[in-house]
């Protein structure tokens, strides 16, 4: 499904209202990608496997990496829930490739133990002197799609997959309808709980699949669960 597919779906909704829904695209287009981009970032709270992607990053004589400048699958907007951090290249440190990089907090740096970092503004910057002559890290984590261009004709395919595309769908309306003034108050009040309704029972669903995806996947304190045991 297409962006444009999507705000057809949403206007055709509203005519079992007898509703004038606004009609400009682009703010439609704007409003279809930002909910897509809040989707993955909720489905990366549940599991950050399930959109997660990796990318490297060289850091700098202050031992920082921008997620900016990360090369891989993502940039910058796309990266979200950080999932771990590895050492890529260990240069001539003390430690090798594969290592955990221990993420701590601004206010606890001795939280855990080296090798640290901390991540604040999408700033990955090493703790004091841990990452001296390591050159590279890999960075795990889950990523959101590019927002909606200014530009956007429409044609873009939309990257959450059926049938929660209808998640979509349901959110462009009710954004219809609050913006709509065709619609006496009470009727549209009515509407849109209908709809956050269905999409409170859609999301029930989306949220299911999204945690147990991998249903052969192994932990180390459980056996993996299958679908019999559920």
């Amino acid at each position: 499904m297409t962006y444009e597919e999507v705000v057809e779906n949403a206007l055709s909704r509203g005519l079992d209202f007898d509703a004038e829904f606004p009609s400009t695209r682009l703010p439609m287009y704007r409003r279809v990608g930002v909910r897509q981009q809040q989707i993955f970032n909720l489905a990366a709270r549940k599991n950050p496997d399930y959109y997660g992607v990796q990318a490297a990053g060289t850091l700098d004589a202050n031992f920082r990496i921008s997620l900016a400048d990360l090369v891989g699958h993502a940039t910058l907007d796309q990266a979200t829930a950080i999932q771990s951090i590895l050492i890529l290249d260990a240069g001539a440190s003390a430690y090798a490739a594969g290592d955990e990089v221990n993420i701590v907090s601004i206010d606890d740096v001795d939280g855990d133990l080296a090798p640290r970092v901390t991540i604040r503004d999408r700033i990955i910057q090493g703790v004091g002197t841990d990452l001296t002559s390591v050159v590279s890290l890999c960075v795990k984590y889950s990523r959101v799609p590019d927002p909606a261009e200014t530009d956007e004709d429409g044609s873009t395919a939309i990257e959450v997959h059926e049938p929660h595309v209808e998640l979509l769908v349901i959110d462009l309306t009710i954004h219809l309808a609050r913006k709509t003034l065709s619609m006496e108050p009470e009727v549209k009040a009515a509407v849109i709980s209908s709809l956050r309704e269905e999409e409170k029972e859609l999301l029930t669903v989306y949220f299911d699949e999204v945690i147990n995806f991998a249903l052969g996947q192994h932990h180390r304190f459980s056996e993996p669960v299958g679908t019999a045991t559920r």
